[in-house]
Order: structure tokens, then sequence, then C-alpha cells
């Protein structure tokens, strides 16, 4: 049996298989700052104010915090009263929730954590099945502790190999969404198996169970291993059901084999995230905006990367290099470990953390910019102007763009 299998026949109290319709028990429920007054009018709406699982759940506010307008403060004004209507614990500009969930211990493997955002799918690298649904599908949650799910069918990706010297583990997840395309794994769930993934970080498995949903999946899990084992005990998560969510990386048949020996620098062009090239035989002659930061490339490792391109240099000029650590405590290691004294001396503007300019809501685009961002989406219109350009790289590519004021290998003619 699968991993997304076992823990949906546990969640649900009999065996489940793909394409059953089943009722499965919920451990945690995430609202964010845009969908939590919708689920509040939406319960509100329904007459339902008795919430089987408010203990159960938690309010981020970080797609739209610090409030810009008025609209904004009214909107968390309605979500801060809903949550203390009900004790719902709300975290406010301490990073985004994919990020924070699991430095606060609220990701248990073995578990169904649902979110009202459609990146919960990063969760998965922690042996949960993670999903993201609509704000008033997180309401019907709340209201009953339970989701109403079909069983998604399961797609198997081992990852061999190991990266070359120079390339990151982004330009392997790029690489990864080529190769599945953005509708490739559409309504099923994506499990990453094979030595290579008990070599990753955690930071890069939360990073490639980021992008599950930009394949079309429902969600994207790991294995628990030593390495994320511990990493949840020592922030003092639930690792009761852990067993649910052991898989074994070697026993597993594959869908899909991925040598991570023969990635190269990747980067994906306008305007959907698989239409990835090869670095090398990409040009843009001119960028205007670079951004590095996002729940796909925001972590400490990140902007480490970032930071080994931009030590000693300066962004080129008229460039706009936008920095948005993941979660506080991302940024309070950038700042103890010098990583983000590196970024403002080359010129860097320091955003809090968030979401914000993943969004466009600052550091908007205006018609004809070129940007290039670590976030995990280029759609049209995604941060700003519908007649922008918006390129997804790794840290280190983004980091010489701004340096270089256009997108380079860094290699010879390609600089």
């Amino acid at each position: 049996m699968t991993m997304t299998h076992q823990i949906l026949s546990a969640a649900a109290g009999h065996p489940v298989t793909a394409g059953d319709i089943a009722v499965v028990e919920v451990d945690r429920i995430m609202a964010h700052d845009g969908s939590t007054p919708v689920v509040a009018r939406t319960l509100e709406k329904h007459g339902l104010h008795q919430l089987a699982a408010a203990d159960r759940a938690v309010v981020v506010f970080d797609h739209y915090y610090p409030a810009t307008t008025q609209a904004e403060a009214d909107l968390q004004s309605l979500a801060r009263e809903f949550a203390a209507r009900y004790g719902i614990p709300v975290h406010a500009g301490r990073g985004i929730s994919h990020q924070l969930l699991p430095e606060l211990g609220l990701v248990a493997p073995g578990r169904v954590l649902v979110g009202g955002d459609s990146h919960t799918c990063t969760e998965g690298a922690f042996g949960s099945f993670a999903t993201g649904l609509g704000a008033t599908d997180v309401a019907a949650v709340l209201a009953t502790g339970r989701l109403w799910i079909e069983v998604p069918e399961v797609l198997t990706v081992r990852l061999g190999g190991r990266l070359r010297d120079g390339v990151s583990f982004q330009d392997a997840v790029l690489h990864i969404v080529g190769l599945v395309g953005v509708r490739g794994a559409l309504g099923r769930a994506l499990e990453f198996v094979g030595a290579a993934v008990s070599d990753l970080s955690i930071a890069d498995r939360m990073k490639l169970c980021n992008h599950a949903v930009e394949m079309g999946a429902v969600a994207g899990l790991i294995g628990v291993d030593g390495t994320s084992e511990r990493w949840l005990a020592e922030r003092g998560a639930d690792l009761g059901a852990m067993g649910l969510a052991a898989h074994d990386p070697v026993g597993a048949t594959a869908d899909l084999h991925v040598d991570l020996g023969t990635v190269e620098q990747m980067l994906a062009l306008p305007a959907k995230p698989d239409n990835v090239v090869p670095l090398a035989g990409a040009r843009v002659p001119h960028v205007d905006q670079v951004f590095i930061g996002s729940c796909a490339g925001g972590r400490l490792e990140d902007l480490h990367q970032a930071a080994r391109e931009l030590d000693g240099a300066a962004v080129a000029p008229g460039m706009r290099l936008l920095v948005a650590p993941a979660s506080a405590q991302v940024q309070e290691l950038a700042m103890a470990d010098g990583t983000l004294g590196t970024l403002l001396r080359a010129g860097a503007v320091l955003l809090p953390p968030g979401c914000g300019a993943c969004l466009g809501r600052v550091g908007t685009l205006r018609d004809g910019d070129v940007a290039v961002t670590t976030q995990n989406r280029n759609f049209v219109g995604r941060a700003g102007s519908s007649r922008s350009e918006l390129y997804l790289a790794s840290p280190a590519v983004a980091a010489r763009a701004a340096r270089d004021g256009r997108i380079s290998d860094g290699e010879g003619d390609g600089r």
C-alpha cells in the first residue's frame, strides 16, 4: 500500500484505495488572512456556530500583513474576531504558513492536514497528507473535523544520483516540473522516493513538495527518515503515527525516474512553471527586478545561495532586488550569521516575512517589466501587470541576475 493510502486508510478508519470516496479525520487545519474571512462568513451564513475542530485550527496572517489598505485591515479584524470567538491562535507577521507550521511543531507525520492555500502540500515533506482546499471547504472541515475526499491515485517519482557542482536543488525541482508538466499529476498524489531523497535537507524536501501543486497534484509526500524525525522531534511534533509515513524508498515501484546527476541549472520561462529550459540556452538581456523569497525560495539555505553570489558585489544600476525570508525565524538566523548584511550591502531591500512580493502586493510589476524570482508561479499577471514577464530560477541564478542586470549562467559568453 502506498504512503498516501496508508495515511488515508488510518484517517478513514478502514482500508481505502484510489477512486474510493472516503470521509477522513483531519489532524490540523490552517487558514490565512486571505481565506479566514471567507471561512468565517461561510459558517455564519449556514448558522454553524459549534465547531468540532476549532482546537485543531490555526490562523496565519502572511498574505496581506501588515495591512496596506483599509479593506485589508478590515478583513484582518474580522479574522481576529472569528479566531478569538473560537479560541483559535493567530500568528501575524511571523512568516508564511507553510514554513511556520512545521517550525511550530504543528505538522504530524502520518496524519491529514488541510489548509486554505494551494501550497499546503509543502507539509508533505514531513510524511503528512497535506492538501489545499477552498475556503468554503475549510469551513466544512472546521465544523465537522472531517474531510470528504476522493482517494487519489499515486504517481511515484524516484530520485537517484547527485547534483553536479553549481547546480542547486531548485534547479532539480524545476527540471521535475518540466518533466511532469502542469497537468501531468492532475488529481493525483505525488510520492517522492529513492536514495537521493534521503540525502536531501529539510529545506529541499519542502521545496520539492511545495511544487506538487504546480504539477496538478493534490498532495506531495516524502516518507519520514532519521533526518526528518530528528527535525520534528526538536520542535515537539506528534510522532505517534510516524509509522504510516515510513515508506520504503527501495521497494516502491516508480512511475518516473530522475537522475539528479543529469540536471543543469534551469529557468522557467513565462508564463507557466513547466516552461522550463536549461539556463545555458536562455538569453534575457535585461532584468528589472529580482525577488528572493516565497514558500518555495525563502528559506535560510536559499538566502545563503544568494549571498554567496552577491558577497562583495552590488546590484546592477536601476535593479530592484527584494528579499523576503520565509519566516521570522529564518530572518533571525540570516541576521545572526551575516547573510542579511551581505544582501543589504549589495543593495537588497528587506521585506517582512510573508507572501507579499509573490502576489505582487509589494514590488508590483509594471507593463514591460522583466523579473526573475525564486517563487513557484509565473502565470500572466501573477505579480502585477499582465504585460510583465516572470522567470522562475534558483536563488543563485536570481542573485546573478540582480548583479548583472540580465539572466546569465555565470560562465563565459553565457554571462
